[in-house]
């Protein structure tokens, strides 16, 4: 077990094209976005160094379009804002949009699917939490949700399942907690308010677990339109018998560990976190959307650096692997211009 990677500053730093961020207070809002700005989140990382750079952020645009010359290749995007429609001519382009918004923007431009996998392929990880109370106040609001990690896990010796999962400490905020309850237990009313009584005595654990990409998980465009006219993704997902049985062995696991720590009224609450795949990177073109330096085969100019390109979910959090993958794509990309 150790402490989970998240760039929480623990003392001053001056960050380039931003200034001083300060250092991390506890104050436990790491997932609803850090309000002093030690949260090595993008906001105080990439776009300001990007924008001291000479980067222009253009906010709340949505691209509708993605054009194309007579040789193929990208040429440009269609974008609106505030009701108005704009155009940007492009040498290349980056798709960024997520899981879900890149296939459906190449599904809604018919570009870069020649092999058909565009949307295919969706996973999510099994993020099974359990919840317990203790004697002892442990102040859940406090620190960092996810502070712990164990690997423990990510290979059982004892497994029936293919993959593993890996095992996180959890804080929550009152109002998630209590919206939870209230879901998963049915409780309301005074029997909500006598639970919450006890809410700094909570604590949780939960896990990231392996998903396979399977053929019926999948994003496609819906006959419904969206408030621009143009098609909503509908989203296809379910868990399968891998998953399953994985749950079954981690919520063993978990119970274990709380038995072991003297806890009291556990409870589950079954979830699934981080969509992945959709875009899925690869070899060859017969099966797979963008190469190992995220270009597409179909179309030399376009790229994608986002969590679509997995292949494959793992059993961690994604953030880092997307910046990571992110990097290269870019490197590889100057690389070439240079070359050119």
């Amino acid at each position: 077990t150790s402490p989970a990677p998240n760039a929480a500053l623990s003392q001053p730093y001056h960050q380039p094209g931003l200034g001083w961020r300060p250092a991390c207070t506890n104050r436990g809002f790491c997932q609803a976005g850090c309000s002093v700005g030690a949260k090595g989140s993008t906001d105080v990382t990439f776009i300001p160094i990007a924008v001291a750079a000479g980067a222009e952020i253009r906010p709340e645009c949505f691209v509708t379009q993605i054009e194309t010359g007579a040789d193929g290749r990208v040429s440009g995007v269609v974008y609106t804002h505030n009701g108005a429609e704009y155009r940007q001519r492009c040498k290349a382009l980056f798709v960024c949009a997520g899981a879900v918004e890149t296939p459906r923007l190449l599904l809604l431009n018919s570009l870069a699917n020649s092999s058909g996998q565009v949307g295919r392929n969706l996973m999510a990880h099994t993020g099974l939490q359990l919840w317990a109370q203790f004697a002892q106040s442990v102040r859940p609001y406090r620190g960092i949700p996810g502070a712990l990690i164990s690997e423990d896990t990510h290979r059982p010796a004892d497994a029936d399942f293919a993959g593993g999962y890996l095992l996180q400490s959890i804080g929550v905020m009152p109002i998630t907690y209590v919206s939870q309850l209230a879901r998963t237990r049915g409780l309301w009313g005074e029997a909500l308010r006598a639970h919450m009584r006890g809410y700094n005595h909570v604590a949780g654990i939960n896990i990231l677990g392996e998903c396979l990409p399977y053929a019926h998980n999948y994003v496609e465009l819906s006959d419904e339109r969206d408030t621009r006219g143009l098609p909503k993704p509908r989203v296809h997902f379910s868990e399968g018998e891998n998953e399953r049985r994985l749950n079954v062995h981690a919520e063993r696991t978990m119970r274990a560990i709380w038995g072991a720590a003297g806890a009291r009224d556990v409870w589950r609450f079954p979830r699934n976190a981080h969509i992945i795949g959709t875009c899925r990177m690869g070899n060859s073109a017969r099966d797979a959307v963008v190469n190992a330096d995220g270009q597409s085969f179909d179309i030399d100019n376009l790229y994608i650096m986002d969590n679509s390109v997995f292949p494959s979910a793992l059993s961690a959090n994604p953030a880092l692997t997307i910046m990571a993958l992110s990097l290269r794509v870019a490197d590889r990309f100057l690389e070439t211009c240079r070359r050119d």
